[in-house]
């Protein structure tokens, strides 16, 4: 068969590293024709097709009865002049594949150093590629569509903003991907099956990622505890809380268990949480967190209303982007609030989201980032939704102001 056509993605990973790389994220973030982008790359350096043995572990056919060499038989078979070493395997959806991380380390010893893999759950990935390869593999995590990569599914020319045309194009995009996401199959689908293929995306995650992976008996409580999450979205929460909620309710549950629980929510790439800053590691994970979504479509998807609530849409989406950037998000909080600060090293970069900027809330969006300045003197983005009446050149010195689909396509 042709490679399928696909719109490229901005991820890039190494190709002959001689490590087994990785790539892990949400199901439907397009982890697979994340593949075929990596096989057509292959094409282009001039790797033979019948050099790629492709196989995704969701197929239904497959039944190995716990013997993977036929896996090397079989391509054996229909290539044995083929050098073993030169091969690239692909491998999608791994974890379907019981005690895959053993096999994989057995081939990458014996086979071929040419190994990619894909997961859907962060956890599993995260702890036994750590414990199991052992300094074998990278990791890489592809999400849901950047607001750039949004504009090319749609095609839209994101280095023009000065044309009338192109300018509309790019905020009627930009209200869309605030309002649904950035899940590559809902970009070009009629908005009224965009609900429904995003709450089915929730329920997958919900029942199989989760529930049936981790086995849990009392169903209930981890969808009350996940309805809670869902609801919090850019606000603080308290695991004590949430213990409290549950008491209340009439269940029977430890403190232990709510923890245990959330780890394993957390684990399934719907939502993320972020820490206030301290400079005490213990204060900090004793300290309160804050809720996001790893994709704010979600939030339209599972109640209406909070469509209604653009600023916290619009703060998710910032945080959304932030990730991609930066390995430690934090937010600030000690009589003032900055949105987040986040480190790739030594210098941070302040943000704080305002969905409307103007007298009213001015003072206080400021003072958070000039009180967070003076802890940390590097960069500092005061995003908006759209431009401000405000002159912005009346701005503490330091403190840049742009809206968001500006900041997004920088």
């Amino acid at each position: 068969m042709e490679f399928p056509d696909y719109t490229k993605r901005d991820l890039v990973v190494p190709i002959d590293l001689n490590k087994i790389i990785t790539i892990i994220g949400p199901r439907r973030s397009g982890k697979t024709w994340y593949f075929f982008q990596l096989m057509t790359r292959l094409s282009a350096f001039g790797v033979k097709r019948e050099q790629m043995l492709y196989l995704n572990f969701e197929d239904e056919r497959f039944d190995f009865n716990g013997d993977y060499d036929q896996i090397i038989d079989a391509y054996l078979e229909l290539y044995p002049r083929n050098k073993l070493s030169d091969i690239y395997i692909f491998f999608d959806e791994i974890q379907e594949l019981p005690n895959w991380e053993k096999y994989v380390r057995r081939i990458y010893d014996t086979v071929t150093k040419k190994i990619f893999i894909t997961g859907s759950n962060a956890k599993m990935l995260s702890k036994e590629i750590a414990t199991s390869l052992r300094g074998r593999s990278l990791t890489f995590e592809i999400m849901p569509l950047s607001f750039t990569e949004f504009l090319s599914f749609k095609n839209i020319d994101k280095t023009d903003t000065v044309s009338t045309v192109n300018k509309a194009l790019l905020e009627s995009s930009f209200d869309e991907y605030l309002f649904w996401g950035g899940y590559p199959e809902i970009v070009n689908v009629e908005k009224s099956f965009k609900p429904a293929i995003l709450q089915e995306y929730f329920n997958v995650m919900i029942y199989r990622d989760l529930i049936d992976r981790y086995n849990f008996k009392d169903v209930s409580t981890v969808k009350y505890l996940i309805k809670r999450l869902v609801s919090s979205f850019t606000k603080e929460y308290s695991v004590n809380q949430l213990y409290k909620d549950l008491k209340s309710r009439g269940l029977k549950i430890g403190k232990d268990t709510v923890y245990r629980i959330l780890e394993d929510i957390l684990s399934v790439y719907f939502v993320s949480s972020i820490t206030k800053y301290n400079l005490s590691v213990k204060n900090r994970e004793m300290s309160n967190k804050k809720i996001y979504l790893y994709d704010h479509g979600f939030a339209t998807a599972t109640n209406y209303s909070f469509s209604e609530d653009r600023g916290k849409l619009l703060e998710n989406l910032v945080f959304s982007r932030l990730r991609q950037e930066f390995r430690d998000i934090y937010f600030l909080k000690n009589g003032y609030e900055c949105d987040f600060i986040c480190f790739n090293g030594i210098n941070p970069l302040l943000v704080q989201v305002t969905y409307d900027l103007n007298r009213d809330n001015m003072k206080r969006e400021i003072k958070g980032l000039k009180k967070a300045g003076e802890q940390f003197s590097d960069c500092t983005y005061l995003l908006l939704y759209r431009e401000t009446n405000i002159d912005v050149a009346t701005l503490p010195e330091g403190i840049n102001a742009l809206p968001v689909v500006d900041w997004l396509l920088k």
